[in-house]
């Protein structure tokens, strides 16, 4: 069921150089701040643990116990989806060096994932309609960096409206200004948007190569 999103008018054209480092430096910081906490977890409990039943607290594994394995099964999820963060990124920085954010999309309409409040659906999708009345195909998205499991998956305050840098027939970047949060898109029917990219002017799709945005990302 399709949930469509009323936005907000265009403020300001935001700074696309200034928000491609922004957008690694955030990539960066999320995956350095979830393996120390899951490592401190992991290895740092087990020590002190081990100290405080010498102490004659023998309880403190009730509560050790559960943290090292979350620690441990945390762990292996940041680094099982890091090298898949840092491709999306990568992508995202030389898509970012191709397109600008001159388009803003005052609506959406959410699509699959639509009722996600909780965990991570398999597919997210949305419709953007643009402030020329312009509407975009079906699009796959994929937020940047991801959120954690026990929170809402699509990117915050995504109803208020977003800029896009891209091409709707090869992807694009989406920058949600009032929660200052990214996400990377492509057609959901990719085999569909083939015949368009098969006509479409050389040069567009000369742009799109640049960008690493001719083949399924995701």
């Amino acid at each position: 069921m399709s949930h469509d999103m009323q936005g907000t008018h265009a403020p300001g054209i935001p700074d696309t150089a200034a928000l491609r480092g922004k957008l690694t430096t955030r990539m960066w910081w999320t995956a350095v701040r979830n393996t120390a906490v899951y490592a401190l977890m992991a290895f740092g409990v087990p020590p002190l643990g081990a100290a405080a039943n010498r102490a004659g607290m023998s309880w403190i594994f009730i509560i050790g116990g559960p943290m090292i394995l979350i620690g441990i099964f945390g762990l292996l999820a940041t680094l099982r989806t890091l090298a898949g963060a840092v491709l999306l990124t990568r992508i995202s920085r030389k898509t970012l060096t191709q397109y600008a954010f001159n388009t803003f999309c005052p609506r959406i309409t959410k699509v699959d994932g639509a009722q996600a409040t909780r965990g991570r659906p398999k597919v997210m999708t949305l419709v953007l309609h643009s402030e020329d009345g312009r509407e975009w195909p079906l699009m796959r998205i994929n937020p940047l960096p991801r959120r954690g499991p026990w929170r809402n998956p699509w990117p915050v305050g995504i109803e208020q409206g977003l800029y896009v840098a891209g091409d709707e027939l090869f992807g694009a970047v989406g920058y949600v200004p009032s929660s200052r949060t990214f996400f990377l898109m492509q057609p959901e029917d990719w085999e569909t948007a083939e015949q368009a990219r098969k006509v479409t002017d050389p040069d567009r799709v000369a742009k799109a190569q640049q960008a690493g945005l001719t083949r399924r990302i995701f």
